[in-house]
């Protein structure tokens, strides 16, 4: 299985489906490649060569198990830093270097090799399986969403998110709150503040009036704390004269527990404070990604199945919280059905110079998928 891991990785690595602009359908397109044409499968196209892939497999009963990976990765800035060419799919010493290799193509890897293993063997699973390749997980989703609002999701039953967690059982993830603020006050000359309204001061001082709402004492025992990040600030056009308009963001991450409803309406009851103090002043709150925090406890039937089927196989049991969030968060809240995020990868390569994977650490994953699908 190693060589056959090894040519399906590096011929998904050698696709470069950094986003943007994505170009996930040329992906696509070589996944089908490895599977017999008389595979049941759907394309849904989101336009400019962007696409989701939807593989089935029909069980011997009527429940689903889903496996969610996505095919976008994030740019490569810094191209000349790598050790090797982060699209040729260099292998050395057991691993895959490139982009993608970690977060998440081999995750993808071990899908595809689950997938073929049941159909080249001709094997029915006891279950239905649905293998489900996505586009844009890196930024709004519009894969997983697309493929959630059509209906096309709803009879899975229990979801494989298999994503870099060092092997481990990832049973939380923390959630993504993003807010673009803007702040347009009065200009005036340096020398009379007096006279304008300084955006810049004032969206410090709602960043910091926002921030003071939240808890980050609270503590997850998987996944820490809350934080609170600027990641993005702009305003501005001179020293000597006071700024009229200001624009910042910030990436708030959270713990299961923190309501992101309880976060907006915070920010919406602060803008209108704010504007009320400061007559002339107007202050904008856009929400550019919302991903709720998602936990699953350990005592839930499809965790202790795979612990059982890790015990089997001889692996070490290790519960596990992810810091990012994955397609998991845009289908768990509607759905509500058991989630596991565990798949090939060293968490701390997602997105690193010189990403890596381990070829055996996807040929014991995708033997675990295999294992657990066929006991389950």
């Amino acid at each position: 299985m190693k060589e056959r891991t090894e040519y399906i990785l590096r011929k998904l690595v050698s696709i470069n489906t950094t986003n943007p602009p994505g170009n996930e359908m040329d992906a696509i397109i070589a996944i089908l490649g490895l599977f017999p044409e008389d595979i049941v499968y759907e394309i849904v196209a989101h336009g400019n060569n962007r696409a989701s892939l939807i593989l089935e497999i029909k069980g011997e009963d009527e429940e689903t198990i889903g496996f969610i990976g996505h095919l976008d990765t994030v740019p490569v800035p810094d191209e000349s830093y790598w050790d090797y060419p982060p699209f040729a799919g260099i292998v050395k010493d057991g691993y895959v270097y490139g982009r993608g290799t970690s977060d998440m193509k081999g995750g993808v890897t071990a899908m595809i090799l689950t997938a073929l293993h049941f159909i080249e063997n001709n094997i029915t699973p006891p279950h239905t399986l649905k293998f489900v390749f996505t586009a844009d997980e890196e930024s709004s989703g519009i894969g997983i969403q697309t493929l959630r609002e059509r209906g096309l999701l709803k009879d899975i039953s229990k979801v494989f998110i298999p994503e870099p967690t060092d092997e481990q059982i990832g049973i939380c993830e923390k959630g993504a709150l993003w807010l673009n603020i803007y702040v347009k006050g009065r200009s005036s000359h340096g020398s009379r503040p007096e006279l304008g309204i300084n955006a810049i001061e004032k969206l410090y001082e709602y960043i910091t009036r926002l921030k003071g709402t939240m808890d980050f004492e609270k503590e997850h025992a998987l996944l820490g704390k809350s934080s609170f990040a600027i990641t993005l600030i702009e305003g501005g056009v001179k020293t000597n004269i006071i700024p009229e308009e200001a624009r910042a963001s910030v990436d708030i991450r959270t713990i299961p527990g923190v309501d992101h409803n309880e976060i907006l309406s915070n920010a919406s009851e602060i803008r209108k404070i704010m504007e009320k103090e400061n007559p002339g002043i107007f202050i904008e709150v856009f929400v550019e990604n919302n991903r709720p925090p998602l936990t699953i406890d350990e005592e839930n039937s499809f965790i202790k199945g795979i612990v059982e089927t890790y015990e089997k196989l001889s692996l070490p049991v290790k519960f596990k919280g992810l810091n990012f969030y994955t397609d998991a968060s845009q289908l768990i809240p509607f759905y509500n059905i058991p989630f596991v995020i565990l798949g090939p990868g060293e968490e701390s390569m997602c997105h690193q110079r010189n990403e890596r994977i381990s070829i055996e650490s996807i040929v014991r994953m995708a033997e675990f998928y295999i294992s657990y699908i066929t006991n389950s």
